[in-house]
This record gives C-alpha cells, structure tokens and sequence, in this order.
C-alpha cells in the first residue's frame, strides 16, 4: 500500500525505511529543504548504524523516495503516519505544533479515506484534538491510530524490523484490521500486538519512558551511596537484575539519562498527571537525581586534580549515547560546560558526533583522534560508553598523559587493568584504585 511518513527525523526516516523494507510504496515527506535535498542524493541527516545501507535497498528497489510536496506524498496514501517532533515548552508541557501542521497537511492533501497514525510520543488526548481539527477542514474520513515509536538511538534500525511489540490504539475495528495489514511482515514474526484504545496507547509510551528514566535515576541514585560506602554498583546491579521482576537493562549507573526523548518526556508526563489532578512528585526526584549524577562526576574531576583552573581536562565520548551522533541533551555536553566554567580547557573526542558538538558547544575544543585529545591531558573522562573506549591503549596514554588519571563516568574499563597500567582511576559507584 502507499504510505507517507510526515517528518523524517530520526523517527521518521527509521519508520519510512523500514516500512519500505516492508514491501509498503512509502514517501517521506518534510519541510526542510537541505534535509530532503540531501536524501535524495544519498547523504542522510544523522547517523544510525544500518540505515544508509537499508535506505539504499529501499530506494533502488523503488519503495521509498522523499519530497517536499505535501500533495505528491499523500495523494492516494492509505496511511498517514505522522513522525514530527514534540519539544517541551519553557513549563515542560509538550509543544504540539508540528503535530498539528502535520494533522492538517494530511487533512487538506487527503483525497480518500486515510488513517492518520501518530508514532510521535504526544500527550493523552492528543488524537481527539486532531481528529476534531480533521473533522472540520476534510470531507474525507480518518481513522485516527497512536502507534507510538519504541526505538533505542544506536539500534532503531535493529528494534524496527525486529521489534519486541508493536503498539496499536485505535477506536474503530478498521483502523486495527488496516495496520496488521500493514505490519503483516511482523506479524508473521509473532511480534507481540498490543490492541488497545487511542488513550492507552498514548499514556503507556509516556509510562514507558518515565520508568526507564526512574530505573536510570535509581542506578545513579544507589552510585552516590556506593561512592560513599565502598560497595560496587556494578555488583548491585548485576544481583538485583537478576530478578526477573527487576532486569537488568537501565541499571547502569553513569552521567545521567540524556537524548531527545527521555528529559522532554518524563517533564511532559509530570504536566499531563497535574491536569488529572494527580501530582506526580517522584518524577521530579527522577530529575533531580539526574542532574545530580552530573553533579557527581563533575565533583570528581575537581577532586582530583585540586585545582581545575586552567588543567587540560579530555571528555571521550560527546553524543548523549554511543553508537549515535545526537548531541541533543547531551550530559557529556552538560559536563563539559561545567569543567569550562570553572576554568578548565576541556578537549572532546566522538567517533561520531565531533560535528554536532562542535555546532552545540563552540567553546569546547574538539578533535578527530582520541590520542591527540590526550596528549599533556591531567585528567582524562569517559562521558559516553562507545565500545572502542573500553580497548583503550593504556600504555599508550600513560606515556603522553601529563597527569595519569581516568575518571570512568561509565564504568567500561577494567580496574584491575588500569590500576596494572599505573592510572589513578575513579568509576561511578565502584572503590577507586591508586587513588
């Protein structure tokens, strides 16, 4: 079937690729022109293991082209999905413009009968309004669907052709009889399909972000206590993950959770709960412990080397994640203008993202080669868990370092190792070696 996908961020273009992967004719449609000019030459707006490959498949086989055009994509598409972003306001309420343009784009470009499908997370209630809005600019019918993305930045091509469920809510037995047909591939892999109504869709994304946000806040909240007593939170972790009823996934404790979707979400979440009158204050500790593992990782620097003014300090690791150029809430980024402010010359290295920070933090020194970075560095922190940093050559680093320190922000490296190579060397929640 014809498909357009409304914005091809890193939703969207995911969703668009892979929909096409699908069999689907799909059109990703956007308003940028730089972006959609450069897809159309091949050269994609971010970074995301195995999608340039998946969207060269796609496009060669004559399933997925972009535009510009709001009447080429959705002229005679069965489907709608719209994949927009919802940034938070100044008050953390989730801004739905682009929601809305996108609804309305759709509506007036509609030339039959169409589901529209929100896979952007957005608050509860939000698919009336839009359907309220439809109602009065078309003359068409819409089938209004929250299908709400679950994709992890470093595997959203991975957790879109095998995901571990798929999200409907829908009000109307045909809006679910047409998106099996349209996830029929995945359905076939025997892909859990939750059924559900158009509210619980869009309130169980906003819970399912607000808890793994809690699971992280948690892990760094039991980091400062193991700090303080000599405990190793990697043990803790490991034993309470292995209750079932617990898991093990987001209880790495580290610099805090950071990216486009958990800060905008877990704030967007607390204002949906106050207007249903239930205020949820452990979202609030949820952030606040957050911020305070920045906090903490930023004490040790300044710990360690006494006096920061004017140390050459080197932060491995910009993007708030590895495997990812998004730089977007960074607390690599967070920490970096907190060592800055305080006099320190900070130098960063990313496999990926040096660009996006260079554009994000002008004032950070950035450089393409790790061991560059660390020539005459005092201190040395790992702020993002890309797997190259965990081989680092120790040796290596101790013959160009001017102080050999290693602060750990992410717990990758050995100790027994480190300590072996002659480094100083403090993780998060876990005993310091040499110190």
């Amino acid at each position: 079937m014809k498909i357009a996908v409304v914005g091809v961020g890193h939703v969207g273009l995911v969703t668009a690729a892979t929909l096409a992967k699908m069999g689907h004719e799909v059109v990703g449609l956007d308003d940028d022109d730089r972006k959609i000019e450069g897809l159309n030459q091949g050269k994609l707006p971010f970074f995301e293991p195995g999608l340039k490959e998946l969207i060269e498949e796609v496009t060669a086989a004559g399933r997925l082209r972009f535009s510009q055009d709001p009447a080429d994509a959705i002229a005679g598409a069965t489907v709608a999905f719209s994949c927009v972003g919802t940034p938070s306001r100044a008050d953390g309420e989730a801004n739905l413009l682009a929601v809305e343009k996108a609804a309305e784009s759709v509506g007036k470009h509609a030339t039959g009968d169409i589901v529209f499908v929100q896979k952007s997370t957005v608050p509860i209630h939000t698919a009336d309004r839009v359907q309220a809005m439809l109602r009065r600019i078309s003359k068409h019918r819409f089938y209004l669907v929250s299908n709400p993305e679950f994709l992890k930045e470093g595997s959203a091509v991975e957790d879109s052709l095998h995901p571990d469920r798929l999200l409907v809510g829908a009000d109307m037995p045909e809006a679910h009889e047409i998106m099996r047909s349209v996830y029929e591939p995945l359905m076939n892999q025997n892909v859990t399909y939750f059924a559900t109504d158009i509210k619980t869709a869009e309130l169980a994304k906003h819970a399912c972000n607000a808890f793994l946000a809690l699971k992280i806040s948690f892990a760094n909240a039991l980091a400062q206590i193991c700090d303080a007593s000599g405990a190793d939170v990697c043990s803790v972790a490991d034993i309470m993950g292995s209750d079932p009823r617990i898991g093990r996934a987001f209880l790495n404790a580290g610099l805090g959770y950071g990216g486009y979707c958990f800060p905008k979400d877990v704030a967007a979440f607390k204002v949906q709960a106050a207007r249903f009158g239930y205020e949820f204050d452990l979202l609030d500790d949820v952030i606040k412990i957050n911020q305070q593992a920045l906090q903490s990782a930023f004490r040790k620097v300044n710990d360690v080397l006494w006096n920061i003014e004017g140390k050459r300090i080197v932060l491995l690791g910009l993007a708030f994640k590895a495997l990812t150029d998004d730089v977007r809430e960074s607390p690599s980024l967070y920490l970096a203008k907190l060592l800055i402010d305080a006099g320190a010359e900070v130098i960063g290295y990313d496999p990926q993202a040096n660009q996006a920070a260079r554009a994000q933090l002008p004032e950070l020194q950035v450089v393409d080669d790790l061991y560059e970075a660390a020539e005459g560095a005092h201190c040395l922190v790992i702020a993002t868990e890309w797997p190259e940093f965990a081989d680092l050559d120790l040796s290596r680093l101790k013959g160009i370092m001017t102080h050999p320190i290693i602060v750990d922000a992410r717990n990758i490296l050995d100790p027994q190792l480190v300590a072996e190579a002659g480094f100083t060397y403090l993780p998060t929640g876990r005993p310091p070696v040499n110190l």
